[in-house]
């Protein structure tokens, strides 16, 4: 992965409310998390591409759904703890 990749993903604002829903499940559908955002389907789809993209998600399919979660040992090996990120803002 490139640095400017994973550093632009976690830049944008609607991404990083996504690691916050992401980080109080183990994984959630794309239907689970679009219920907690205003935006369209093709936006979403976006941020959770670049998401992925990035490394910062992993996208599993079962059947037509997509089931994502943070790729947390990608993170880590990084040495980047998203829980700090995410609760830094706060």
């Amino acid at each position: 992965m490139k640095p400017v990749s994973l550093f632009k993903a976690l830049a944008d604002p609607t991404r990083i409310k996504i690691l916050e829903h992401l980080l109080q499940k183990d994984a959630m559908t794309c239907q689970e998390l679009m219920k907690k955002f205003t935006l369209s389907q093709p936006t979403l789809s976006h941020h959770f591409n670049k998401l992925v993209d990035a490394g910062v998600l992993n996208a599993k399919r079962n059947g037509v759904l997509w089931i994502y979660s943070i790729n947390s040992s990608y993170l880590k090996k990084i040495g980047i703890d998203i829980t700090k990120l995410i609760n830094q803002k706060k």
